[in-house]
């Protein structure tokens, strides 16, 4: 990993807060690439074995093996590498800047590809110690226990600390933070950070999103994974409640589905697909278009059971 020339904090600013949104089933994830184990929690419950070809919906939860190794890509050429025993949720529902994400690394190992693309949207990956967001470039990042680091190799970043707080992160340049502490950027990447980092991160993985167009997965049970593992961690971190299932919202979707409208998985999870649908009944009911199942809409929902 050799340091590339820097860039100044406007480009970098630039390229991760001017993004154009897309839909959500535009940037919709699909593994490409799965070995060592591991399981993939879908937010409906259950779980199963990564497999290549499998796509992965809102606040899915990816775990690795010990051996492992998971590659994601997305339709616009971004990926994300997980490396051995690494935790990571996908597409977090909250509010803020429209991104590809956010995901969150709960532990472990991540390696974030951005293509450059025109007005796109930036890549985001939390970590219980701070934000990574990327408009294009390359960055490897691990959340440990206590404290998170990651390393640009290449492009423009930036380390979101706090709601309005973002460090541009040049390329060549290091962010780490510990709990409790404000964080800081170093030049170059650590020895140890080098040393402990995935070996496969240091290589450029094969595409095979194209490979992989329509075929049909039929996903094994993940037979090492324990029931209530992923409701656990998604309640240790304040963020992750978003993705816990919620009563009032999976009958909410089960009407709107019955009305014709195209929620996705009917989960209980107020994710994007079933924000829109929701600004889609309330368009129609003459509501105001909040996306968000308020006293207003829940009565008109309740009025069409």
């Amino acid at each position: 990993m050799r340091p590339r020339d820097a860039i100044s904090g406007a480009a970098i600013a630039a390229a991760v807060l001017l993004p154009t949104p897309l839909s959500a089933r535009e940037v919709a994830p699909t593994i490409t690439i799965a070995e060592g184990g591991g399981a993939v929690y879908p937010a409906a419950g259950g779980a199963v074995v990564p497999a290549a070809g499998l796509r992965l919906s809102t606040c899915d939860v990816l775990r690795t093996g010990p051996q492992g190794l998971v590659q994601v890509e997305y339709p616009d050429g971004g990926r994300i590498v997980l490396g051995p025993d690494s935790r990571l949720v996908f597409d977090v529902p909250r509010g803020g800047d429209p991104v590809v994400g956010p995901h969150f690394l709960l532990s472990g190992w991540a390696k974030l590809s951005v293509p450059k693309r025109d007005k796109a949207l930036a890549y985001r990956i939390d970590t219980p110690q701070f934000g990574l967001i990327s408009g294009a470039g390359i960055a490897s990042l691990h959340a440990g226990s206590g404290s998170g680091e990651f390393f640009v190799e290449q492009g423009a970043a930036a380390a979101l600390v706090a709601p309005a707080a973002r460090v541009a992160v040049e390329s060549g340049r290091t962010f780490a933070r510990k709990a409790g502490e404000r964080g800081a950027v170093t030049a170059g990447a650590a020895h140890a950070f080098v040393q402990a980092m995935p070996k496969a991160f240091r290589d450029t993985l094969p595409s095979l999103l194209e490979q992989l167009k329509g075929r049909t997965v039929q996903p094994r049970p993940a037979r090492d994974a324990q029931p209530g593992d992923a409701e656990q961690w998604l309640r240790a971190e304040p963020e992750l409640r978003a993705c816990l299932s919620d009563v009032a919202v999976r009958s909410a979707q089960q009407v709107l589905e019955r009305l014709g409208i195209d929620v996705g998985p009917i989960d209980g999870i107020l994710g994007p697909r079933t924000q829109a649908a929701l600004r889609s009944f309330q368009q129609g009911k003459g509501l105001a278009k909040t996306g968000r199942l308020d006293a207003d809409t829940q009565k008109a929902i309740d009025a069409v059971r």
